[in-house]
Order: C-alpha cells, then structure tokens, then sequence
C-alpha cells in the first residue's frame, strides 16, 4: 500500500460532508509565502437559515475521534461486535463528552473544527489526540491545538502543528492565531515544541500497530526517520462577521463583488502577518472561517455537550 493511500485510509470523513456546511470559496496560494488560503463560508438551507447549530451538531457527532485514540475505538468496536449493541462506543462518547472545558468562552469548539476539515477534506489525519492526555476538564489543551500528519510527494512524512482561534474579530484572531503557531515552527524540536515531539514519540496511534511504529520513528532524535520530518503548519481562524449572507450572485457561481473584495482583504492580511512573524517558508493550511456569530457557535456546541450558557 503506497503511503498516500495509507494518509486517505487513515483520515475520517468525507469532502462531501464538509460541503454541507460550507461553501469553499477558493483555494489560492498567498503572495510570496507557502501558505494555502481558503475561505470556509458558513452554508444556509433552502429556507435562508444559517447552518450554525447544524453545524455544532455534526461536530458532537465526531468528538469520540477527536478526544479518543485510535487503538481505543477500535477496541471498543470489537467489543460491542461480540457483545451485540453499541454499549462501549457509548461509554467513549460520554468520556469524550466530559473532557470538554464547561465555559462560553473556551476555544475547543475551534480545535475540534480545525479537526474535521483536516480530517475529511484535506486527508490528514490526527495522529495524537491530546485530549485524552488531559487530567482535568478544566485544564485547556497546552501546546499546539492538534497533531496530524500526511506524507509529501517524495515519500517523507510532514507534521502538522494546529493551531485554531474562534473570536469575534478578523484580524484579532490572525494576529493571535499566528503569535501562537511561528514559535512552533521555528523550533528545532529543542524549544516550544520540544514537549509536543515527545508527546507524539510516547502516544502516537495510528490505531494499526505496525504504521504507528513506523511513524514514530519519525520523531524519534535517534532514528534515521527523523531526518525525513518536514515541519508545517494548519491554521484555522473563525470569527463574526456583519451581514453574513449567500456568497454568490443568482447564477449560484459568480462570486458578490463585496465577498470577493473581502476574501482579497482576508489573504493580504494573512500574508502581512505570515511575513512579520518570519514563517514565510513554511507549508502552512490556513481555513478562512467567516460565520454569522462566533460566539453562537461555541454556545450551539455547549449545548449539545449539555454545559450551562
């Protein structure tokens, strides 16, 4: 099996699905820098209802990946077969459920959103679920937001650093999306970053035992693989945005003039702040994510995690 198709087999999700809730309004490569800029545009029904709380709904339905190893799920998969039912599949959802921080302002609404369009659209998939590593649900996540990983087109394997910001300002959330991301792509693996390579090298899973000793090899200082680790970067920044409405003009293709002056307005901001903060060498995925009201959203997800508003 080629590793591209091992990276798709590993990843969870569909393109289609995410097709539900956004609109992509284009995939274009920042002006001098490595970074992928696309904007997710938050879909309305037929009936012009945002899909905020649809949304939130879809993304409870996947937080047993999100907080739950690989090798766990499994287990639990082959138990509830012998056993009949879906008990155990059960239980890791309510353990998953109970990691969550029960606040209105926590971030990980966004982590687990960064997930889902790593995941089903770009087909990379998690390798460390840091929150299970978790010893309170009232402790945030420290370090980068997410792991995952995915092989390039000469055969060596690239580690995704996520970094995800849901606030209600654009450029507040690129600034501070970024401040956190560069010191962990600039690291060698000796600073920031150091305690993330380790958490990698002692809980990656793959969930098949032999590709998971194979890849942790990559992060490994002793093994040879580490020289074939390329570091990148995987951005998402959702934030409010006034009279969100249908990006496209009737014929359902052409983009309004206003939205396309924004998206221009969007990428030359990730561009300056790409620059400033001298990471303009490196792959990043940045997801644009413009929605009727951030804070809606992390209220939706509450919701259904059965926290206090």
């Amino acid at each position: 099996m080629s590793t591209s198709v091992e990276s798709e087999a590993l990843a969870r999700g569909l393109e289609k699905q995410v097709r539900s809730y956004f609109h992509l309004l284009g995939e274009q490569q920042v002006l001098d820098t490595r970074v992928r800029f696309r904007v997710h545009w938050l879909a309305f029904d037929a009936n012009g209802r945002d899909r905020t709380k649809a949304l939130a709904n879809h993304l409870y339905a996947r937080i047993i990946d999100f907080c739950i190893p690989r090798s766990r799920i499994l287990e639990a998969q082959f138990l509830d077969r012998q056993e009949g039912g879906n008990a155990h599949l059960s239980m890791l959802q309510e353990e998953a459920r109970t990691l969550f921080l029960n606040s209105t302002k926590s971030g990980e609404g966004g982590e687990l959103l960064l997930f889902f369009l790593l995941e089903a659209e770009l087909k990379l998939p998690q390798i460390l679920c840091k929150m299970d590593l978790k010893t309170s649900p009232e402790m945030p996540i420290h370090g980068v937001d997410g792991v995952h990983a995915g092989w390039t087109d000469d055969g060596k394997v690239a580690v995704y650093w996520g970094e995800s910001k849901l606030y209600e300002d654009a450029p507040a959330a690129m600034s501070a999306c970024f401040k956190s991301i560069a010191p962990f792509l600039l690291d060698d693996g000796f600073g920031p970053a150091r305690k993330d390579f380790l958490l990698v090298r002692d809980n990656l899973d793959a969930g098949e035992r032999e590709i998971s000793l194979r890849l942790v090899k990559y992060f490994t200082d002793d093994e040879p693989e580490r020289l074939d680790l390329e570091i990148r970067g995987a951005c998402l920044v959702g934030f409010s945005h006034d009279s969100h409405v249908d990006p496209f003009e009737p014929d359902g293709e052409t983009l309004l003039e206003e939205v396309s002056s924004q998206v221009d307005a969007w990428a030359a901001g990730v561009q300056t702040r790409v620059k400033n903060r001298k990471i303009s060498n490196f792959e990043i995925e940045f997801f644009c994510v413009p929605l009727p009201s951030a804070q809606r959203l992390r209220d939706a997800f509450n919701e259904k995690l059965g926290h206090a508003s």
